[in-house]
């Protein structure tokens, strides 16, 4: 029988009370039209992934030649949000076609999918705003806007190779957008969430960091565990980076401490 996670599971793990269900209350009432085709997914692509095909596939060159030093000079683009998280997308777009896509694919989806083409038009329309009423110039906020999409799609490929990774360790790792995009949940096995990130002091770097992780939303509930996996800085371009050997074992062990 094939493995699934369906977002009303997902809904009856995590947002059953406290902070986490009233996030969940507002974003239904704030994005119904998100929300409604969120609620609908169901993510059964992740569990038929096998580590391996992530060193072979071609996944395309997202960032190009564009610095992240450049790329953060734009504030307004790193903290900008669509209506549809981009982590949304990609997990559409990874069932509709039921196994790994390339950036060119995921760029092609966005013209013809009703939810792609909605986040298409607000990235344009950003970089227009931007550029027109602002000022700014026109090749670097669209570098930018590039940077920032490639890196969530590198990010979400990362998330899918641990999920990979650690069910090929006999842990039942699941994954949901829902989950993602709403709880900062990245993966979860159990009662344990896991939270995966590349050490950056704009967005997370040991306990510090502007972003939300899981705990924010969860730990009022006094019944989930929360595992952070720090992976180390690389460098290159067009080389999608993966967590190591070592850095995915120390997950490994830190999530079957949870469940001992």
């Amino acid at each position: 029988m094939a493995i699934v996670t369906t977002a009303a599971e997902v809904e009856q793990l995590f947002a059953s009370r406290g902070e986490a269900e009233r996030t969940f209350t507002q974003w239904q009432r704030r994005k119904p039209h998100v929300a409604e085709r969120v609620m609908r997914h169901v993510s059964a692509t992740p569990y038929t992934l096998r580590p391996d095909f992530f060193h072979t596939f071609d996944f395309g060159h997202p960032l190009k030649r564009i610095t992240s030093t450049a790329a953060y000079k734009q504030v307004k683009i790193r903290d900008w949000f669509p209506d549809f998280a981009m982590v949304h997308l990609f997990h559409f777009l990874l069932e509709e076609k039921g196994t790994l896509f390339s950036y060119e694919e995921f760029r092609q989806f966005c013209t013809v999918d009703e939810a792609g083409n909605s986040f298409w038009q607000q990235a344009q329309n950003k970089i227009g705003e931007l550029v027109k009423r602002e000022g700014q110039d026109g090749d670097a906020t669209r570098d930018a806007m590039a940077w920032r999409v490639g890196n969530g799609y590198y990010s979400f490929l990362r998330e899918l190779y641990l999920v990979a990774t650690l069910r090929e360790s006999g842990l039942d790792a699941r994954i949901h957008p829902l989950a993602d995009a709403l709880f900062r949940v990245d993966a979860w096995s159990g009662r344990a969430t896991i939270e995966m990130f590349v050490a950056n002091p704009h967005f997370k770097e040991g306990s510090g960091g502007r972003k939300k992780t899981p705990a924010y939303y969860l730990e009022d509930q006094q019944s989930f565990q929360f595992v952070r996996m720090q992976m180390k800085p690389q460098h290159g371009f067009g080389v999608l980076h993966l967590p190591t050997t070592e850095e995915v074992s120390r997950c490994v062990f830190d999530l079957q401490n949870t469940q001992a």
